[in-house]
């Protein structure tokens, strides 16, 4: 019924005239509604029988990451719209196929423990995340883990004294940016990158020592 249903549709929609997903669904929505009906009385006939009664549920799945199943499906919910945007399809499944494998890349290098390396590793991996993303995103994909006090704390040094290179790392920092030049002071993106990028690993360093100790 959607352009993004199965691949062939992917594959055919660039050669009709009505590429966008209305013109696809005016197209076909009413031949998709009647194989779907038809797929459905076969089934209840032939299964007539055997659909018949009740069954025992299957206990649900254990889930081992709560915070990753969720931040998951975050990242599908943001994604589905933007298939049926008028965008190419595959731009949207790209960045999410991309946040998600970096946020295990970051979670895998994150280490476990509490010591000043795996502190400093943590905050570094939240500094890169908001600088990539921006810093409450990069939280929400990183909490799971930081599952002590000092890793949370580690964290939260991360993306909120790191994200200093990036224009979108930060709300704050966009705000900041737009009162300046609302009052004549111009400062160019690419100096503040610049020391941005100088003042981010120091100060996230320099942060995490007290915690280390």
């Amino acid at each position: 019924m959607l352009p993004v249903s199965n691949l062939t549709n992917l594959l055919a929609v660039a050669r009709l005239d009505r590429s966008d997903a209305a013109g696809f669904v005016a197209l076909l929505g009413g031949s998709a509604a009647v194989a779907i009906l038809v797929s459905t009385l076969i089934l209840a006939l032939v299964f007539r029988r055997a659909l018949r009664g009740s069954f025992v549920p299957a206990p649900s799945p254990a889930i081992a990451d709560r915070p990753q199943l969720r931040f998951a499906a975050t990242v599908v919910v943001v994604m589905m719209p933007l298939l049926v945007s008028g965008l190419e399809p595959w731009m949207p499944a790209t960045a999410a196929a991309l946040v998600l494998v970096l946020r295990e890349a970051l979670v895998a290098v994150m280490g476990e423990g509490t010591g000043p390396g795996d502190l400093w590793r943590l905050a570094g991996a939240g500094a890169l995340a908001a600088n990539v993303g921006s810093n409450l995103p990069a939280y929400l994909a990183l909490e799971s883990a930081a599952g002590t006090p000092e890793r949370l704390a580690a964290l939260l040094i991360g993306v909120n004294a790191g994200p200093l290179i990036t224009p979108w790392a930060s709300l704050a920092t966009l705000l900041w940016h737009q009162r300046l030049k609302a009052v004549g002071i111009e400062v160019p993106w690419t100096r503040y990158a610049l020391l941005g990028a100088l003042a981010a690993p120091l100060t996230v360093f320099a942060a995490v020592v007290p915690l280390a100790l």
